[in-house]
């Protein structure tokens, strides 16, 4: 099966933009082109453009992901430095992860909060101090 890039784009979330980047820096290198000279995808194609979608979704940068590809295409040879990169980006998405973890917390803490004080019709006590002082003035 075969796919224009803006197919490719919409299948896979991705502007065509991105796609023609990839492909002009040498990340896509099975891609074909067609009498009029337009890439032409097919589901190979799709494999290794998800394959660097997912890696920069990770934050790996677009180096890092060039040079892993170009190590799969080297062969099993190469199969221990992509296990150590794997390795490495799997270290810095749980990183991230748990990093996130703790926003999570903090924003659930201050959505049970106002809950808490739309329900009750309470003042919110979580205001900083300059903010308190600035309203108690006001009352004054």
């Amino acid at each position: 099966m075969s796919y224009t890039i803006h197919e490719v784009a919409q299948k896979l979330g991705i502007s065509t933009y991105s796609i023609r980047y990839y492909h002009d820096h040498g990340m896509l290198p099975y891609v074909q082109r067609d009498e009029n000279n337009n890439r032409v995808f097919n589901d190979v194609d799709l494999e290794w453009l998800h394959i660097i979608v997912f890696l920069r979704g990770t934050g790996m940068p677009v180096e890092r992901i060039h040079h892993y590809l170009d190590l799969v295409q080297e062969g099993d040879s190469t199969v221990p430095e992509r296990y150590a990169m794997m390795q490495a980006q799997q270290e810095r998405t749980l990183s991230e992860i748990a990093d996130l973890q703790h926003h999570l917390s903090t924003i659930n803490f201050k959505v049970d909060h106002y809950a808490s004080i739309m329900k009750n019709h309470e003042p919110d006590s979580f205001v900083p101090s300059n903010l308190r002082d600035t309203a108690a003035d006001q009352t004054a």
